[in-house]
């Protein structure tokens, strides 16, 4: 029988207040329940909402009332439900004698269950329809279809927004757990590949290293990290980050060489739309995505002299300005930098701010080369070959003692990205083979740089340097050759190892490795030194 309140809306008050303090879909959806059976007396309550992706309906919450065998253990609605016209038509679909459209499924299964009228009315939020609530009833609502129609169409718009904030931020949620879900991957995969005695840290150089930047992580300050190109600066700036206070926050990578001067404010401050033809958004920068918590500026030591200055302002200031936009934006990140150079020589050059070098060293880490870990190579090579392998699908080759021999004994220009680079070479062309010397003996060579032959412009008059009486008496021996070639060289730039004019580039060699060979043969290069030249070891 229905119970006609005495006011509308003094009932659609009361629906208000119950349902603003609700905050799961269930309770919610019990709480609208049973304010429609009380009022309306209902006897059967559904809410469906529709998911466009996949063009079906799904339970908003399990249905209230009679119980529908077969329809409501399902995860959603079946064919020909009433709520999927009303969605569809964006109107109330009104059903005052359910048995004559028995002939659908679910409509035959609510008759089954001895209901005989309902009424399904649609969700609509934001100028979309979402959703439907359907009220079924075991009598003819023939003379209430007035009444009915006005209280729950009232009824169902406030429903409406309640719900469609629910769904949303239900959604967000959702996507939140899948982004952390993905970071936490992402995290676990890296700790796979650098974590453990069985990678970086199986020196005790490394080891002693990792608990220095332990500390360095607990504090503020700026690090700036130096070592070789290929020695896993990146995984400790990555370290510093997790184990610090803003660790919860945003790692922010920036690509220092990368960065033209076109492009480096927009790039590091962002920009405000119109800024500039194409920018048709506003874009937030690298530094106000690491505001709270740390900004990595990678190979810094290859960032134009021009941008310096303009990256030192940000760094003391603690603030800057977006393109195009004139209010100051204050962050508060931490600088994590890395390089490969030496600052010091560039600044002896003139290539690298004084002033900004102090800003970013304020704590020092230096990575060691891979041939300095002791017995690091082996246990790593064992390690990231089985990694390899498993990612591959194919079984790993097996090395000969001799091979390992010669793989320890190397001295590795490239560091860990080499000897990753050598390994999965050696997987694609010899999958679970027995490896020997002569499997990668080549591959090696093929890494190492072409060494040119001294161009005769470059060779002095003075009878000094390379001629015939000044090679050692053992020059069959390889070794003594090459420490009398790079002498040679020396001796011609003035001691000066690095840059365009230095012996590393006259030789064809990586720096790194023209610093291995002088400490291998016991050469210093202070010794050749020239007046004007500064002194690079």
């Amino acid at each position: 029988m229905l119970h006609v309140p005495d006011s509308i809306y003094q009932s659609l008050l009361e629906i208000n207040n119950i349902l603003v303090r609700e905050v799961t879909p269930e309770g919610f959806f019990n709480s609208l329940a049973a304010i429609l059976q009380s009022k309306i007396g209902c006897d059967r309550v559904s809410l469906t909402i529709y998911e466009s992706a996949t063009d079906s309906l799904a339970w908003f919450a399990k249905a209230a009332g009679i119980g529908v065998t077969c329809m409501d253990s399902g995860d959603a609605p079946l064919r020909g439900h009433l709520a999927r016209n009303a969605i569809a038509t964006a109107a109330p679909i009104v059903s005052l004698r359910l048995e004559d459209f028995a002939d659908e499924e679910a409509i035959r299964l609510m008759v089954q269950a001895g209901l005989r009228s309902s009424m399904a009315f649609p969700l609509t939020s934001r100028g979309r329809t979402f959703g439907a609530v359907v009220v079924s009833f075991l009598r003819r609502i023939d003379e209430e279809e007035t009444f009915l129609r006005d209280f729950m169409g009232k009824t169902c718009s406030q429903v409406a927004l309640a719900v469609d904030n629910m769904v949303t931020h239900a959604k967000l949620n959702q996507q939140n757990e899948y982004l952390n879900q993905q970071v936490d991957t992402l995290l676990s995969g890296d700790d796979m590949l650098h974590s453990g005695s069985r990678f970086f840290f199986n020196c005790t150089t490394m080891q002693n290293l990792i608990s220095q930047v332990r500390l360095l992580a607990i504090s503020d300050a700026p690090v700036l990290i130096c070592g070789e190109t290929g020695t896993g600066k990146e995984f400790i700036a990555r370290f510093i980050h997790r184990f610090s206070a803003r660790a919860s926050h945003n790692f922010i990578k920036v690509n220092c060489p990368a960065l033209s001067p076109t492009l480096f404010e927009s790039e590091l401050f962002g920009h405000v739309k119109g800024a500039f033809t194409g920018a048709s958004s506003k874009r937030l920068g690298r530094f106000e995505l690491a505001d709270k918590g740390s900004i990595f500026l990678d190979e810094i030591g290859d960032l134009d002299i021009v941008l310096q200055a303009k990256l030192l302002h940000v760094l003391q200031d603690a603030r800057f300005e977006r393109v195009g936009e004139s209010r100051a934006v204050n962050i508060d990140t931490r600088c994590i930098s890395a390089t490969n150079a030496d600052l010091r020589y560039l600044m002896c050059e003139g290539r690298f701010r004084r002033d900004l070098f102090y800003r970013l060293g304020v704590t020092t880490v230096q990575v060691p080369p891979l041939r300095d870990r002791e017995n690091e190579v082996i246990p790593m090579l064992h390690y990231l070959i089985r990694v390899y392998a498993e990612d591959m699908h194919c079984a790993p080759p097996v090395f000969h003692p001799d091979t390992l021999k010669m793989l320890e004994d190397y001295h590795w220009p490239g560091n860990v990205r080499e000897l990753s680079n050598l390994l999965a070479r050696l997987l694609i062309l010899h999958p679970g083979a027995k490896l020997g010397p002569e499997h990668v003996r080549p591959l090696l060579e093929q890494g190492q740089p072409f060494t040119p032959a001294l161009p005769k412009a470059a060779v002095p008059s003075a009878p000094a340097l390379m001629c015939q009486e000044n090679v050692p008496a053992s020059s069959s021996a390889l070794a003594d050759v090459e420490k009398a070639h790079i002498e040679h060289v020396l001796a011609l730039v003035g001691g000066r190892v690095s840059g365009n004019k230095g012996a590393a580039k006259l030789l064809g060699l990586p720096r790194s490795t023209l610093q291995y060979k002088l400490r291998k043969h016991g050469i210093t290069p202070r010794d050749f030194m020239k007046r004007g030249y500064p002194p690079v070891e």
